[in-house]
C-alpha cells in the first residue's frame, strides 16, 4: 500500500519517460520525505524544546538543537546514499502466464561505498543491499503476470532510509523494455501432424533417444529433468543440460488445427503445452498456426522451443481463421 502510494505520487509530480539501460541516478529525480521513526523524532525534539522554554533548561535546549541539526545533517546523507547510482542492465528468466517473473536488476557504485539501497516493484517483494565501492551488485525482484503476449514492467523504486531511518528518499525508474510471457500451458494429449514424406495423421509421439553427446548449455527453466548434468552440479560448477547430436523419431508439426476445441484462447494454451512436450521428448518439431509456419528443426532446441512459444504469445486477442 505504501508503495503504492509513492508510486502514484511520483507519476504525478514527476512523469517519468521510459529511459534505455545504463539509466544515472540523478539527484533532481530523488525525493524525500520523513519516515514514522523521523515524524516521532520530530515530535519528540519539539516536546523538548517547549519543555526547555518552560523550565528555562538550557542544557535542554542545546540537546534539542543538537538532535535538530543531526535530523537535518541526516537528510543530505539519505539523499547522497542513493544520488549517481547506475542502473547497468538486467536479466530475467522466461515464464508462462500466471507465474512470476524475476528480474536481475545490476546497479552500480562508482564512487562510495552505498548502505541500504532496496529495490522493488510497487506492492511486491523487494530486495536490500549494500554496494561496495566501484562494484556491481544484482537485486533480484519480482512481479506477477496475468496474461500472455507483450509485458511492460512497472515503474521500479529504488530507495534507501541510511543513516538514521529518519527519512526516506527514493527514485522512481521506468527503464525502456518489455518481454514476451508465454501463454498458460493446458494439458493436451499429445497430437501432431506429421511432416510430407512421412505417414500422415495423428498420433502418440515415441520417446526419441539420443547417444551422441554434443555438448553443456547454460540450463534454462523447462528443460528436461533427464538431460540436466547432475555430475556437473555435484562439483560445483553450475547448473547445466546436456546435448546431444542424434535425434531419433519423424519429424512432426504441432497444427493448429488438429485441436477441436473452438475456444480461442484455450486452443493457444493447449498447443503451448504440446510444444512445452515435444522439448521435452526430445522430438523434431514445428509449429503450425494461421497465416505462419515454423519449420521443424533437427536436434530442436532451447532457441527453437521459444521462437515457438513467442509465436504463440503474439497472437492477436481472437482471430477469424476457423478451426
Amino acid at each position: 500500500m505504501k508503495s503504492d502510494l509513492i508510486a502514484k505520487l511520483s507519476h504525478i509530480l514527476f512523469k517519468e519517460q521510459p529511459q534505455p539501460l545504463p539509466i544515472s541516478l540523478k539527484k533532481r529525480r530523488i525525493y524525500i520525505l520523513p519516515t514514522k521513526r523521523g515524524a516521532l523524532f520530530t515530535l519528540v525534539v519539539i516536546a523538548m524544546i517547549f519543555g526547555s522554554l518552560n523550565y528555562n533548561n538550557n542544557a535542554g535546549f542545546l540537546f534539542a538543537f543538537l538532535l535538530s541539526s543531526m535530523c537535518m545533517v541526516s537528510t543530505f546523507y539519505t539523499q547522497k546514499n542513493l544520488a549517481n547510482l547506475t542502473v547497468v542492465s538486467q536479466k530475467h528468466t522466461p515464464v508462462f502466464a500466471g507465474e512470476t517473473i524475476w528480474f536481475h536488476l545490476a546497479i552500480k557504485s562508482h564512487h562510495k561505498t552505498r548502505y541500504k539501497i532496496t529495490a522493488g516493484f510497487p506492492g511486491q517483494k523487494e530486495a536490500t543491499h549494500d554496494i561496495p565501492h566501484k562494484e556491481t551488485v544484482i537485486f533480484r525482484v519480482c512481479l506477477e503476470t496475468k496474461t500472455r503476449g507483450k509485458f511492460k514492467p512497472q515503474r521500479i523504486i529504488l530507495s534507501t532510509t541510511y543513516p538514521f531511518g529518519l527519512f526516506r528518499t527514493w527514485v522512481v525508474l521506468r527503464p525502456d523494455f518489455d518481454y514476451v510471457v508465454f501463454p498458460e500451458p493446458l494439458p493436451h494429449p499429445f497430437v501432431a501432424t506429421h511432416q510430407k514424406g512421412q505417414s500422415e495423421g495423428h498420433g502418440t509421439s515415441n520417446d526419441p533417444g539420443s547417444d551422441d553427446f554434443r555438448e553443456l548449455i547454460t540450463y534454462r527453466p523447462g528443460d528436461p529433468i533427464n538431460r540436466i548434468a547432475w555430475k556437473t552440479l555435484a562439483r560445483g560448477q553450475g547448473l547445466w543440460t546436456r546435448t546431444f547430436e542424434a535425434e531419433q523419431g519423424p519429424p512432426v508439426f504441432i497444427n493448429w488445427r488438429d485441436l477441436t476445441t473452438t475456444d480461442h484462447e484455450k486452443r493457444i494454451s493447449q498447443l503451448c503445452f504440446l510444444i512445452t512436450q515435444a522439448y521435452q521428448q526430445s522430438k523434431t518439431f514445428g509449429l503450425m498456426l494461421p497465416g505462419l509456419t515454423i519449420p521443424a528443426k533437427q536436434g530442436s532446441g532451447v532457441a527453437h522451443r521459444d521462437q515457438c512459444l513467442t509465436a504463440l504469445a503474439m497472437m492477436p486477442q481472437s482471430t477469424e481463421a476457423g478451426p
